[in-house]
């Protein structure tokens, strides 16, 4: 057989367990380099936009945030090429990110040695000298002393299947001996695919908190005309319909903003204009409620506003309360009745049969597809790469959280003195 350079340890986090046609995909991807000792000696990593929504994000954890803006698999199939040439590829249950390689690379007509005998596997190899009682990749690193890591997550797998292939080769190098399949898939023929062609994406750092859309406009010189407005305003509208900003909803308006050559300045402005609207329909009944400051306080902090302009606005314009007519519908928010047709996209916290069954039990209807007629779309997450958030993006359709929504249901069971139960009323998210 063939020497090989040694070995290549790959991770991948996808969407979910199916794979061919347009089903599950591969969201983040991760090879770690081994010698033939077993010694670490280089590592690549890199989130993989999958077009679709992330799936069970409350196990690998990934963001749409940071997903979207990460490399479609096309763009950095070249370089995982150039981490596997010549090397043995090895994974804990490596029939399963066999499966999703394979399936990546088919989409880009391209075959591949990706089968179950191809690759070493480091869960077979854990059974052959019964290490521990367990297979999963934590339980087996535990049995030979591999420190924690943060489990799923394509890197820190990676790594630790890494020493774990350390372990073996030193303490059982039996169970890990070469076939001829596996040296052979490492000299694959493969095709020439462009390198670097996009950056490698990481996850944003624990606690990290996206900067203000407003950071991510430059000011502009005064004009004479007065700018055009209501577009973005009715954007803005969309955007705090479940009092949230989402990190798409704010490239949004950046990305309206530029078009319509508003610069900060002029945003600081309409937003000051848009809270004084807001506080003028709170005085609309010569009386503002604690909810309905506090419904204020936080739109002035998606806004980037300090808490005591509110106060100051909501000051003056208590003076001309009694001189404005009583407005009939919230300028932010969108009422939710029954008959309204709403979508759901993503793995939700709850289950879907019973978030349907309770927007029935409300007179709320959910349909598969979105279109004009639908309401809103409530994805698990907000930031949803799915085609349904893309579509609704498209059609102007608010793109809402799955505990803004669930939120309105509740309060659309409970008894109230008007028929109608808005989103704005959502404050304690």
């Amino acid at each position: 057989m063939k020497a090989v350079h040694g070995y290549a340890v790959i991770d991948t986090e996808t969407t979910g367990i199916l794979t061919g046609g347009w089903q599950h995909r591969i969201a983040e991807i991760a090879v770690v380099h081994v010698s033939p000792d077993g010694t670490i000696t280089g590592e690549w990593s890199t989130l993989v936009n999958p077009e679709r929504d992330l799936g069970p994000q409350n196990v690998h954890g990934i963001r749409a945030v940071d997903a979207r803006r990460a490399p479609l698999f096309g763009e950095v199939a070249g370089d995982l090429v150039a981490r596997l040439r010549g090397r043995v590829a090895v994974a804990h249950n490596w029939s399963f990110d066999a499966r999703h390689l394979r399936s990546e690379f088919e989409r880009l007509g391209i075959e591949t040695p990706f089968e179950s005998s191809s690759g070493l596997c480091t869960m077979r190899a854990a059974g052959r000298i019964r290490l521990g009682s367990r297979r999963s990749l934590a339980d087996c690193c535990a049995a030979a002393g591999v420190p924690e890591r943060s489990w799923h997550s394509a890197r820190d797998d990676a790594l630790a299947a890494a020493e774990l292939l350390g372990y073996f080769i030193r303490c059982a190098p039996d169970a890990v001996t070469l076939t001829e399949a596996q040296v052979g898939a490492a000299f694959w023929d493969w095709p020439r695919i462009p390198v670097g062609t996009a950056a490698a994406v990481r996850r944003s750092e624990p606690g990290h908190v996206e900067p203000h859309f407003l950071a991510r406009l430059v000011e502009r010189m005064p004009r004479d005309e007065e700018p055009v407005a209501d577009a973005y305003l009715a954007m803005l509208d969309a955007a705090l319909l479940d009092r949230d900003i989402s990190s798409t909803e704010g490239d949004m308006l950046v990305d309206l903003a530029h078009d319509l050559g508003l610069g900060r300045n002029e945003l600081v402005a309409l937003h000051l204009s848009y809270m004084r609207d807001l506080a003028r329909e709170a005085w609309a009944d010569e009386m503002v409620t604690d909810e309905e400051r506090h419904d204020l306080l936080t739109v002035a902090t998606l806004l980037a506003l300090d808490h005591v302009v509110v106060d100051q606005i909501l000051d003056e314009e208590r003076a001309a309360a009694s001189s404005v007519a009583p407005s009939g519908g919230r300028l932010g928010g969108l009422a939710l009745r029954p008959g309204d047709k709403v979508v759901l996209t993503g793995s939700m916290a709850r289950g879907r049969e019973e978030i349907i069954a309770q927007a029935a039990a409300a007179g709320v209807r959910v349909t598969g597809s979105v279109s004009r007629q639908t309401r809103v779309v409530v994805a698990a997450d907000p930031d949803s790469l799915s085609g349904k958030a893309r579509k609704a993006r498209e059609l102007g359709v608010p793109v809402v959280s799955e505990e803004a929504f669930l939120t309105v249901l509740d309060r659309l069971a409970e008894p109230v003195s008007a028929p109608v139960v808005t989103i704005d009323d959502l404050l304690d998210r």
